[in-house]
């Protein structure tokens, strides 16, 4: 199973954690928010700070990836891999990581911009 470790408190990401839970219908993507209190005993082997940073996933094998990538296994784990399979074309895929990148960095003004709020207190971005 991939695990997708993300940030529960900014509110594009809680977007983005509705729809692929939505689309999630054969379990193939186990979600964990980097803020819950059992994170860092759970998953020793992921940096929080660097999970923070630029989103984080762990392979059934193990191996942790980060940024876009992650993006894109999600999407392709959950059956609409073609929505974001575009990230890895020829001369996108060069690209990606610094879309990302700029992305990671101001998500929380991002977030203010589109939302209203640049963070989530509580519960109040928590989908069901």
């Amino acid at each position: 199973m991939f695990t997708m470790f993300y940030d529960g408190r900014c509110p594009l990401c809680m977007k983005e954690i509705a729809h692929l839970r939505r689309w999630n219908t054969e379990g193939r993507v186990r979600f964990v928010d980097i803020n819950s209190d059992s994170f860092r005993e759970d998953y020793p082997e992921v940096d929080p700070d660097a999970a923070m940073a630029v989103l984080h996933g762990q392979l059934p094998d193990g191996r942790v990836v980060s940024g876009y990538k992650v993006t894109v296994e999600a999407w392709e784990q959950v059956g609409k891999g073609h929505w974001v399979r575009w990230l890895n074309w020829p001369g996108i895929r060069r690209l990606s990581p610094l879309m990302y990148g700029l992305f990671a960095r101001h998500r929380h003004s991002l977030a203010r911009l589109l939302t209203g709020k640049a963070r989530c207190d509580n519960d109040d971005c928590r989908m069901n």
